[in-house]
């Protein structure tokens, strides 16, 4: 089998930052096809989401929105095609969440971690603490806040979804898809969530069958509206067309998923790889940051 990989940088109906966030998901796909041609597909996944992480240009790791109360909450989740799989949601005070997700999958019997204790397991599991925000999602926190003050408490909490219908939210999200030289597949998605997410919120990325799911048919990563995304079960969907034979490669099956946020209508993208080693990718947003090597 040629090691083939597909990375994400999200799905947005906004190109601000495009070509800062293309070349920061390009780079992370080379390191992660450097580190595929000569380890697993889980290493590889990981070490390119760590990279994504790693961009304040993208919305996981050091470029996380803040919540509404300032603070940064990170989701993440990785799978291989074993059914392996270890999760994070709300975590705070790490610089890679993909990594404490791959340590709760090969280290505990648990698949997901939520909150405080996501955050004391990353740390008692030697994982530095590191505040992930950067002045620029201060500011642009400090601004909505200014919007924000003139809306009930109610409508803040509740009502994020008249938000999205204004289109002042971005759906950005970063994942990665790969296939190694031995035929194995690993997926993993990371988030830090809406723009002045409600703390407690849980969307699709640290969710397993719904921001990402794995198994020997193949692997897929989302992005988009995550409660949507959950709802339908979007990625477990997108692996249930390959294993059912409705879809006959990846390219197929993640049109068929985008008809399912379609049908909603919720917006997104998907990126995956089949077992043979096709390539799929398909959005209905404006944009999505997007790049693979074959």
């Amino acid at each position: 089998m040629k090691p083939k990989i597909i990375v994400h940088g999200g799905a947005s109906n906004s190109n601000k930052n495009e070509p800062e966030r293309q070349k920061d998901v390009i780079d992370a796909c080379k390191i992660g096809y450097e580190v595929l041609l000569e380890k697993d597909a889980v290493d590889a996944v990981e070490i390119t989401i760590q990279n994504l992480e790693s961009s304040a240009h993208l919305n996981a790791g050091v470029g996380s929105y803040l919540q509404l109360d300032g603070r940064v909450r990170m989701d993440a989740s990785i799978m291989k095609d074993d059914l392996s799989t270890g999760a994070v949601i709300g975590i705070e005070d790490v610089e890679h969440p993909i990594s404490v997700a791959r340590r709760v999958m090969e280290t505990t019997q648990h698949v997901i971690l939520s909150g405080p204790l996501a955050t004391e397991f990353a740390h008692s599991e030697g994982f530095p603490r590191y505040d992930p925000r950067t002045r620029p999602k201060i500011n642009l926190w400090m601004e909505i806040m200014e919007e924000f003050r003139q809306k009930t408490t109610y409508e803040q909490i509740f009502h994020v979804d008249k938000y999205f219908k204004e289109k002042k939210y971005s759906l950005g999200t970063v994942g990665c898809v790969a296939i190694d030289a031995k035929g194995n597949i690993a997926a993993g998605t990371s988030t830090g969530g809406l723009k002045m997410n409600v703390p407690g919120r849980v969307g699709d990325s640290g969710i397993i069958g719904a921001g990402t799911y794995c198994s020997k048919f193949g692997g897929v990563s989302c992005t988009g509206h995550g409660e949507k995304i959950l709802i339908l079960v979007l990625g477990k969907q997108v692996i249930n067309f390959l294993k059912h034979k409705k879809a006959p490669n990846a390219m197929d099956a993640v049109r068929y998923g985008i008809e399912e946020l379609n049908s909603l209508p919720a917006e997104g993208g998907l990126i995956c790889i089949d077992k043979d080693g096709n390539i799929g990718y398909d959005y209905n947003t404006k944009f999505m940051t997007m790049h693979y090597i074959e």
